[in-house]
């Protein structure tokens, strides 16, 4: 847990890299709204896009998001049998992990890790997962020894997340909002969110983007996002983060 006696405010983004209008609208949420961090799916073509426009960007802290659910994995499938069907793909949502190997959740963790090292560069700021499948035993002992590897944050996802994490000595915020999604992603949800922040480090977790046809044809949750990046980047929710007095950070500078 934190020490920091500040109201620190880290507001996420994830799904960065997914497709090009998710991407087009994490920028615009960070270059004119709330959001001050981001995390990367490196599996999907327009991660290499997402990475190269991040250059534009520098104030903006950009983690990976693992992506052990949803899509296909860095590795071929064949390397994979305990984690992907007869067609090669992940298991839909979280509650299909229960067969996976570790040593398998393990190599492609680290496949995407490096694929991220690849595409920007650089280190991620942080680690969390797509779907927060990290509050998975095993999926959390991959994160755990990249994050020890390379002295990198976790998301805090769970109060067992945040107790294994704090166990290893692993940086981590100490709240974790995930309510700004679906029907409570609203501009008065979100003042109150911020008005209601306690001293220390808060991650909110976002979806915003400029809904294409890939995220349309690809996804359930898809005009939402645009609903997100019109309440993120509203004039109202920034200027009551800067009333409140709120410190924004990313998990690169939120312990600074």
């Amino acid at each position: 847990m934190s020490s920091t006696p500040s109201k620190v405010l880290i507001v996420n983004a994830d799904d960065l890299g997914r497709t090009a209008g998710i991407n087009s609208g994490i920028f615009e949420a960070h270059s004119k709204g709330l959001v001050t961090s981001a995390t990367l799916m490196v599996a999907y073509p327009a991660a290499e896009e997402a990475a190269a426009q991040s250059a534009a960007h520098p104030d903006l802290g950009i983690g990976l998001h693992v992506q052990l659910t949803g899509g296909r994995p860095v590795l071929p499938p064949e390397r994979l049998p305990s984690l992907v069907d007869d067609s090669g793909r992940l298991p839909s949502f979280p509650d299909g992990l229960g067969p996976a190997e570790p040593r398998e959740v393990m190599a492609e963790a680290r496949a995407q890790f490096d694929r991220f090292l690849e595409l920007t560069g650089r280190l991620p700021t942080h680690l969390d997962s797509h779907h927060h499948s990290h509050r998975n035993p095993i999926v959390c002992d991959a994160l755990v020894a990249l994050a020890l590897e390379h002295n990198l944050p976790i998301r805090n996802a769970s109060p067992e997340v945040e107790e294994r994490l704090s166990r290893e000595g692993i940086n981590t915020n100490d709240f974790f909002v995930e309510r700004f999604f679906g029907e409570d992603a609203q501009l008065e949800i979100l003042i109150e969110i911020l008005g209601g922040l306690q001293p220390g480090i808060t991650e909110i977790m976002c979806h915003p983007a400029n809904v294409d046809d890939e995220l349309r044809n690809s996804s359930s949750y898809a005009v939402e996002r645009q609903h997100e990046l019109e309440v993120l980047t509203h004039p109202d929710a920034v200027r009551a983060a800067q009333e409140l007095g709120l410190r924004p950070a990313h998990f690169g500078t939120a312990w600074r």
